[in-house]
């Protein structure tokens, strides 16, 4: 999956997706991460890990593209699929 971790940073396929028990997590290429749920009523991402809030961003055609903070990542819609 793709990420841009950093402000100013490009988007590049560094990232990695976990599914873990309840969510998902986002691996970093420095070792760090983020943990991500499903609202069970929308679908709607959400972090779980901490005060910064996930915010969605358009993006393309069978993505879904958000923002924590300065980093930003890029799913394919059919990676998601299935995650609770």
């Amino acid at each position: 999956m793709e990420c841009a971790i950093g402000k100013g940073a490009a988007l590049s396929s560094d990232c990695t997706l976990e599914r873990a028990g309840d969510g998902i997590i986002l691996h970093h290429p420095d070792g760090g991460f983020r943990r991500l749920t499903r609202d069970p009523s929308t679908g709607a991402l959400i972090a779980r890990d901490g005060a910064e809030p996930l915010v969605t961003e358009p993006g393309e055609e069978g993505t879904v593209q958000f923002s924590i903070a300065a980093d930003r990542y890029r799913i394919p819609q059919d990676v998601l699929v299935g995650t609770p």
